[in-house]
């Protein structure tokens, strides 16, 4: 499998986002260094070529959460695509247009010892589902986060 995606013209990086969540209905937010006090997201990062989403979603909650999952996670039915401005794309030097995230659920128990991977996570929490809203300043990221409930709900 490719990182990328061609679609309609456009090429996608790849990327999984994971919802975790623990058994007390607790969500884990991460904040990756660069992001600003307060400013958080979900876990996940891109997919590598020859990987699937899956696999790449393995890797990523392993390397960022210190976290081995033993039983496959659930992937959630929710889009996460983002385009990236003309702007944005000049300014990176970016070789691709946008972004397609797979969302996964990923179950841990309260409290399951992380081992936070220093050289891209800042800080990591447990949130409320409503405190979780309320940690996303960007509008994209925080109706993602509610469809991703919606869709572990129903």
């Amino acid at each position: 499998m490719s990182a990328f995606l061609h679609e309609g013209g456009l090429k996608l990086r790849q990327k999984t986002r994971a919802l975790v969540v623990n058994d007390q209905g607790e969500f884990l937010l991460v904040r990756p260094h660069g992001y600003r006090e307060g400013e958080w997201i979900l876990a996940g990062g891109g997919v590598e070529d020859g990987e699937t989403v899956h696999q790449a979603m393995r890797r990523e909650i392993a390397e960022e959460l210190g976290v081995s999952l033993e039983q496959e996670s659930e992937r959630l039915p929710v889009g996460n695509r983002f385009i990236y401005s003309s702007e944005h794309k000049a300014k990176k030097a970016l070789d691709h247009d946008g972004q397609e995230a797979a969302m996964f659920v990923v179950r841990l128990r309260h409290n399951a010892p992380l081992a936070l991977q220093a050289e891209e996570i800042a800080d990591a929490r447990w949130f409320t589902a409503k405190e979780a809203l309320a940690a996303f300043p960007v509008a994209k990221r925080r109706e993602v986060f509610e469809a991703c409930l919606k869709a572990i709900a129903a």
